[in-house]
């Protein structure tokens, strides 16, 4: 669809980028103008990244009605520290891509899930920075609130999350929790690893 997003509709963006180790990095920033030419973002950064400058960026917009996505060239950046100006070329288009910020990728990792006393050694299945889906040996009680110890590299979270439901498929048991509270920057740190790992898959599955 044609870019034909306003100012006031979007809530912030999403820059995903790659470092100077050529691993993909994502920044949240704030649209301080928007225009036919340029897009000029603004963030707080207490280490000022190194980014290789022109580089093609996938760039989201987190809006109330949903998120969209689209590709465009990071021009050049302006530090002034503490902030870090990034400035871009308005898209030519962009694409919805669902009514939640937050996407879920497929993951098998190591997490510990504990309530009443019980520590439960488990596997993710999924997970996004609003929730996680657990492969469980067997059907518990589980209460409405739990601390879910997810194992991840290359820093491990340890979350409150609530549960939402049971399912099995093909003989997995499964549960669905969501997070509470969770801190922004362990919110990050899952957006990352979402992100690190979809581009993974694709990868892969142009091999």
């Amino acid at each position: 669809m044609k870019f034909n997003l306003n100012l006031d509709s979007i809530n912030y963006i999403k820059l995903i980028y790659q470092g100077s180790d050529d691993k993909p990095c994502c920044v949240k920033a704030a649209i301080k103008h928007m225009g036919e030419r340029e897009i000029i973002a603004c963030t707080k950064y207490e280490n000022i990244p190194n980014i290789k400058i022109p580089q093609n960026i996938t760039l989201s917009f987190v809006c109330d009605n949903g998120l969209y996505r689209t590709n465009t060239v990071l021009k050049y950046t302006d530090n002034k520290d503490p902030y870090i100006y990034f400035i871009m070329q308005t898209p030519e288009g962009l694409e919805y891509q669902q009514n939640r910020e937050y996407f879920r990728v497929a993951i098998k990792e190591d997490a510990l899930l504990a309530f009443n006393g019980k520590v439960i050694p488990v596997k993710t299945y999924d997970i996004s920075a609003n929730g996680v889906k657990l492969v469980l040996p067997e059907k518990f009680e589980i209460p409405e609130l739990v601390v879910i110890d997810l194992l991840l590299k290359p820093k491990g979270i340890k979350a409150k999350a609530k549960f939402i439901r049971y399912d099995e498929e093909d003989g997995v048991l499964k549960a669905s929790f969501s997070f509470v509270s969770l801190p922004e920057n362990e919110v990050d740190i899952i957006s990352q690893i979402c992100i690190q790992k979809q581009l993974e898959y694709k990868r892969n599955s142009l091999k």
